[in-house]
């Protein structure tokens, strides 16, 4: 026999070998479909019909495993086995459930329910896990069946991600003449990144190729995994560069925008710095003032610059006088509102005052050394309240001498013999 003839033996060996696989392969997809369709709709079927399904399952999971093991190996297969194994497993004690309900023992309606519901839970947690492991395997021959499309359409991604690299280190060398380095650090080994991510897509492409050249059944789905996974973490990398000089140029737009309106701001506040409330809040807006004007200035000079840091800078800056103003702005309506309140409570004060010094002269003996010295306390606190500068303290300090005066007028009533009268005076 010549080396030709014994190569055609081989070749047509091979062949018929494929062919049989595949028939294996449409027979067995035909006879779980006719089963899947004749099968009764979930939640209507009793124990018995469960485990009719869970065995032709677990029937059609040895044979289509027998199938994978013949196209991918054992090693790609095992999960799959094992699988099978528990769902075997469970099915046995299915059935020995079932042959206890069978059988001619009496059972209880409580036992019999209970196993029942133990039948159905392990003829359908069977023929799920089988179904579902056979469904992944039907995935996987689709994946590796149209493996030379997919191939074709990521080589083509790559070649696409080879020519936008290209612009990105275009984009890149422009950021650099336009910014410092700490502006695009986080991009600095994106190129990098990107070759090493490219560079690899084509090795796995390359494996693909060469799978599917062989005269085996491929085994491919790994490394078309690995081109996709290549292509997306280049997509990624070049990505960031985009998002980056996206940043940077948003982050310049919103510095001019932010100067406009903080040169009202600043104005503003230098009325209020100037006709303060009090020395504490001028001081504050004046230190607010000076920080955000030296950042203003850092902004306004030439040079490369990181525009995103700059207006952090700015924004915390602006944010501090927007806070200095409101606490002034604050204070000052505090002020005014005290010192609204402030003379009709000097008056009350002063009134009250009035009022219980007669009564007490009025009553000299027959008012003790409480209310007189409630009364010496309240004029006490009048004074204070006049020669307070704060009206806030001043305003404190009045309603302090109203409380007094009150409660001396309330004692010297009381021990003159005329406490109902005071407390209903109250």
């Amino acid at each position: 026999m010549n080396l030709a003839t014994l190569l055609g033996l081989v070749v047509g060996v091979v062949v018929i070998a494929f062919i049989g696989l595949m028939i294996v392969g449409v027979v067995l997809l035909a006879r779980r479909s006719r089963r899947q369709a004749l099968a009764p709709a979930p939640g209507r079927t009793d124990a018995g019909v469960a485990l009719v399904q869970a065995d032709d399952a677990v029937k059609d999971g040895a044979d289509e495993l027998a199938f994978a093991v013949a196209q991918f190996g054992e090693d790609r297969t095992r999960d799959f086995a094992a699988t099978l194994a528990t769902a075997k497993a469970d099915l046995t004690r299915a059935f020995r459930l079932q042959q206890r309900l069978d059988d001619s023992e009496p059972d209880s309606d409580q036992q019999r329910a209970e196993w029942t519901h133990q039948i159905r839970a392990l003829a359908d947690g069977a023929r799920t896990s089988v179904q579902a492991a056979a469904a992944a395997f039907d995935d996987l021959r689709r994946t590796e069946a149209g493996a030379p499309d997919t191939l074709k359409v990521l080589r083509a991604s790559l070649a696409a991600l080879a020519t936008r690299r290209a612009a990105s280190a275009s984009t890149i060398a422009d950021l650099r003449t336009k910014y410092p380095d700490s502006a695009i650090s986080t991009i600095g080994a994106n190129l990098d990144a990107t070759d090493t991510a490219l560079a690899e897509g084509k090795k796995a492409a390359d494996a693909v190729d060469a799978a599917l050249a062989s005269s085996t059944v491929p085994n491919v789905t790994d490394e078309l995994k690995a081109v996709q996974d290549a292509v997306s973490a280049a997509t990624q990398q070049l990505d960031a560069i985009d998002h980056r000089r996206d940043e940077l140029l948003a982050a310049e737009k919103s510095i001019a925008e932010l100067v406009t309106e903080t040169t009202g701001a600043i104005a503003a506040a230098k009325t209020l710095r100037d006709s303060p409330p009090d020395p504490d809040s001028a001081a504050a807006v004046n230190d607010a003032i000076d920080a955000l004007q030296r950042q203003l200035a850092a902004v306004a000079k030439a040079g490369r610059r990181d525009p995103a840091a700059q207006l952090d800078a700015l924004v915390d800056a602006s944010d501090q006088l927007d806070v200095a103003v409101a606490a002034a702005q604050n204070q000052q309506r505090r002020l005014d509102g005290a010192r609204a309140a402030l003379g009709g409570a000097m008056v009350s004060a002063k009134s009250q005052i009035a009022a219980v010094t007669d009564y007490i002269d009025g009553h000299r003996g027959g008012v003790g050394a409480d209310a007189r010295t409630r009364l010496a306390e309240a004029q006490r606190q009048l004074m204070l309240a006049q020669n307070e500068s704060d009206p806030v303290n001043a305003l404190d300090i009045a309603r302090r001498a109203q409380t007094d005066a009150r409660d001396a007028d309330a004692l010297a009533r009381y021990d003159a013999g005329d406490g109902l009268h005071a407390q209903y005076a109250q």
